[in-house]
């Protein structure tokens, strides 16, 4: 076989269960934060902004499970296997692989991680023969289980028999030019963020502004009953409105942080020109910057 095999993993469902969970994510991230506005008072402010801001990161958190379910593959060639699901990539000369098996046909029964739902089997379970299991799949029914010489994995193809059955008659045919073996963890991707100056200056910045227009509207809000929000096309003040409604300027300050943090993040992976991650994180300092001078302005 000389022409690389393309295997998806089972999608459907899983895109539509993280789909409604984002909804839900996004939909109680909203209702906190007309909570905070309209009808809190006092600490329960921060509580319902807080808890604004878990959901909000849970809603990242989930939409990078979606991209990456959708763009997930196992890839088949005479060389070895490589596996792509979001930040991780895998690649497994064949020269190392010994044997692949339905996960039904284990004499023990591998349990799936922990926090694992359809569309996201992902992480590492323990088990007494086979040591450590890595889950790189998104569907229960489809998986099979892939041993090396010192790892274990589980993948979940759409068709298991013909990716068992592509990869027996690979194995069988030998390589003809041996590939490397790679392992690249999200963890390790955002080690390499961090240790960019330029990357790690600008989130540190960032997050620094967004905390400072955090407090400093907090500490604004007793300072003014009402207070005019903009100007009307005419030039004149808007009518005033409660003091508390400052607090959507933190609100789209950390919004922009999330939402500037993550895209960058995916232009960063793909490597093609710093230039545009380095640009988002810019605009990372500068949207919490004018959110703060627009509060000063509001305010005095």
């Amino acid at each position: 076989m000389n022409k690389p095999a393309v295997f998806l993993p089972v999608k459907r469902f899983g895109l539509i269960l993280h789909s409604i969970i984002a909804v839900l994510l996004a939909g109680g991230g909203g209702v906190m934060i007309w909570l905070a506005i309209e009808r809190a008072a006092g600490a329960f402010v921060v509580v319902y902004l807080f808890a604004a801001l878990v959901l909000l990161v849970g809603l990242s958190f989930i939409i990078y499970r979606i991209v990456a379910l959708q763009r997930a593959s196992y890839v088949v060639e005479r060389e070895g296997l490589t596996v792509h699901w979001g930040l991780r990539r895998l690649v497994i000369p064949f020269s190392e692989l010994e044997w692949i098996r339905p996960i039904g046909e284990m004499e023990e029964a591998i349990e799936v991680p922990m926090l694992s739902m359809p569309g996201a089997y992902l992480g590492t379970s323990r088990t007494r023969e086979l040591g450590d299991v890595e889950f790189i799949a998104s569907d229960a029914n489809s998986m099979v289980v892939i041993a090396s010489f010192d790892h274990v994995y589980v993948l979940s193809p759409q068709n298991p028999e013909k990716f068992i059955h592509t990869f027996e008659r690979t194995l069988e045919m030998g390589t003809i030019s041996p590939i490397e073996a790679a392992s690249t963890e999200p963890v390790e991707f955002l080690r390499s963020v961090w240790s960019d100056r330029f990357a790690r200056t600008s989130l540190i910045v960032a997050t620094v502004l967004t905390l400072l227009l955090i407090i400093l509207t907090s500490l604004s809000i007793p300072l003014r009953e009402t207070v005019s929000m903009g100007i009307d096309p005419t030039g004149q003040p808007l009518a005033a409105v409660a003091s508390k409604r400052l607090l959507l300027l933190p609100v789209l300050g950390g919004m922009a942080l999330v939402l500037d943090v993550v895209v960058g993040l995916f232009f960063y992976h793909r490597g093609e020109r710093r230039i545009i991650p380095y640009a988002i994180w810019s605009a990372a300092i500068l949207t919490p910057f004018l959110l703060i001078l627009a509060l000063l302005l509001i305010v005095f």
